[in-house]
This record gives structure tokens, sequence and C-alpha cells, in this order.
């Protein structure tokens, strides 16, 4: 997992010990899992870029992360709540990932067929 992805789970993790959240700022389970599957490729991307300092690359970073809340209408205090949310349940947060990692590979075959 890269540095980026480690920050991730890391900022989630804080929030899911300390933030409390109800349902209603909840992103919905489709829009959550396309959002972390474009997070995710956004770290991949920006870890090909071989920038040469970690700054570059965390600008890089925000600038994709922001880019990703603006396109789906939310921020990320609204994400960090709505990942508190489904962690909270397991299998939900299992099943986000599961649909996160196929629209992944989706993409990914969309990306590599000419």
């Amino acid at each position: 997992m890269g540095n980026f992805g480690i920050k991730i789970v890391f900022i989630s993790l804080t929030c899911f010990f300390s933030c409390k959240s109800s349902s209603e700022d909840v992103i919905d389970k489709k829009t959550m899992a396309i959002v972390f599957a474009e997070l995710k490729t956004a770290e991949a991307k920006v870890s090909r870029l071989n920038l040469t300092g970690v700054d570059s690359s965390r600008v890089a970073f925000k600038y994709l992360e922001k880019q990703i809340y603006k396109k789906y209408k939310v921020d990320s205090a609204q994400y960090l709540k709505s990942f508190d949310f489904y962690a909270k349940d397991k299998k939900q947060l299992l099943s986000i990932y599961i649909e996160a990692e196929k629209i992944i590979e989706k993409n990914k075959n969309k990306n590599t067929a000419y």
C-alpha cells in the first residue's frame, strides 16, 4: 500500500474512532464505492509520476482528491463521516470495497482496450 493509502486508512480510522455520525450526511453506498475507487486510482496515478519529493506528491494527490470530491458533490468531511458510518457495519464496508474493486478493474480493462 502506498504512502497515500496509509494516510487515507489512518484518517479513516481516526475518524472511525473519534467521530459520531448520523445517516443524514451519509453518501450512498454506490457513490461511496465510486469515490473510493477514484481516490485509489488517483493515488496510483500520483505514485507513477515519480515525483521527487513527498510534498510534490501530496500536492498532486490533494489536487486530484479535490477534483473527485467536486465531481461527486461531496467534501472530505462528508466522505469521512460516511466511511465512519459504513465502518460500523463491516459487511457494508466490505461490500463498498468489493464494488470499488470492480470499478477499478472495469476502468483498468477499459483503458487497456483499444
